[in-house]
């Protein structure tokens, strides 16, 4: 059966696809869960002019992203955490505490963004930190962590 995905389905179709699948997969799994619907001749007119709207809106994304992208190289974030006498310290900079600065600093108000983190900063100094985009572009900011006086 032909059938036109109106969402992404990991390893199956993106969204817009017009794909052959198996009968039952399309009705028992597809339609009930609105990923998909049978591709006929005006659902297909109708998917060619979203699809169209869907590029042009992701090639204006794309610019945005590239814009953002190049400010985060001219900028850092600082965070302050409390140290020991040791210089131990206590506390870690993680994901949403980065994602919640970059919102502050107005660098980027949309969920599109993901930061690859393997583990929470937990050491004074700066980090280098990859930020993931939805559509795959990535970009680099600095973190500064210093000791909270």
């Amino acid at each position: 059966m032909k059938v036109i995905f109106l969402q992404d389905v990991k390893g199956i179709g993106r969204r817009y696809d017009v794909k052959e699948v198996a009968d039952g997969y399309a009705r028992n799994f597809l339609f009930v869960n609105k990923f998909a619907e049978p591709a006929t001749e005006t659902s297909l007119q109708k998917i060619k002019t979203l699809k169209k709207e869907a590029d042009k809106n992701e090639k204006g994304f794309a610019k945005h992203v590239d814009a953002i992208i190049r400010e985060l190289k001219e900028r850092s974030l600082e965070f302050h955490l409390k140290t020991g006498a040791d210089g131990s310290v206590f506390g870690s900079v993680n994901k949403d505490a980065i994602l919640k600065a970059l919102r502050n600093t107005g660098i980027t108000t949309n969920e599109r963004v993901d930061i690859e983190l393997a583990h929470p900063l937990k050491e004074l100094g700066e980090h280098k930190i990859i930020i993931r985009f939805k559509n795959g572009a990535e970009g680099y900011i600095k973190i500064l962590i210093r000791s909270e006086e």
